[in-house]
């Protein structure tokens, strides 16, 4: 008889202490605060009791998120003219390819069908080489980089006017792009191949 009255307040105590935990569990689960668990950073947050979630109050910055913040966009420098001794002293003589602005006018890329290049910004003079060296990869244009500068020269792929004798020429739009962000389009070039 007492080992069955023993089980039974073990019985009673078990059931207790079962009833006092799902009591907690119904009250914190009611609870309008968020559990001590809850991350800080979480950009949601809990709704009391109705349930749900809702957006935080203050939205995180991109560098808390550990995202590269954004830069504002800008002119890139502006490409300033070149002259014969500037290529004569680079070794950049020989066949290849030059964007204009305008027929005849100063020079503000030059490539060999090799693919070394030179630029000019901020003044000096910048090496610069295309993606995909060769007269027929040249001549058609294509992405050339060089000192963390980018350069895009699109032009048609329609026939060359003769410019000269051995020199044809396209019309063209070059777009410099730095790693900044920063951008500068010439429209309406002339990409002038030849040697």
């Amino acid at each position: 008889m007492t080992e069955r009255r023993r089980d039974a307040g073990r019985c009673n105590a078990m059931i207790r202490t079962i009833a006092c935990l799902l009591a907690a569990a119904a009250v914190t689960a009611c609870s309008a605060e968020p559990p001590a668990a809850a991350n800080a950073a979480d950009p949601v947050r809990l709704v009391g009791s109705v349930g749900g979630a809702a957006p935080a109050s203050t939205p995180q910055p991109a560098a808390a998120k550990g995202l590269p913040e954004a830069t504002e966009p800008h002119a890139a420098p502006e490409l300033q003219p070149m002259v014969y001794a500037d290529f004569k002293d680079k070794d950049l003589l020989g066949s290849g390819c030059s964007f204009r602005t305008v027929p005849r006018g100063p020079v503000l890329l030059q490539v060999r069908d090799q693919g070394d290049g030179l630029v000019k910004f901020d003044k000096r003079l910048r090496r610069i080489t295309a993606a995909t060296p060769g007269r027929e990869a040249i001549q058609n244009g294509g992405i050339l980089a060089g000192d963390k500068v980018a350069f895009t020269v699109d032009r048609p792929a329609t026939n060359a006017d003769p410019a000269a004798d051995s020199t044809r020429q396209w019309p063209a739009t070059l777009t410099m792009r730095t790693p900044d962000g920063g951008e500068r389009i010439y429209r309406g070039g002339r990409w002038e191949c030849g040697s």
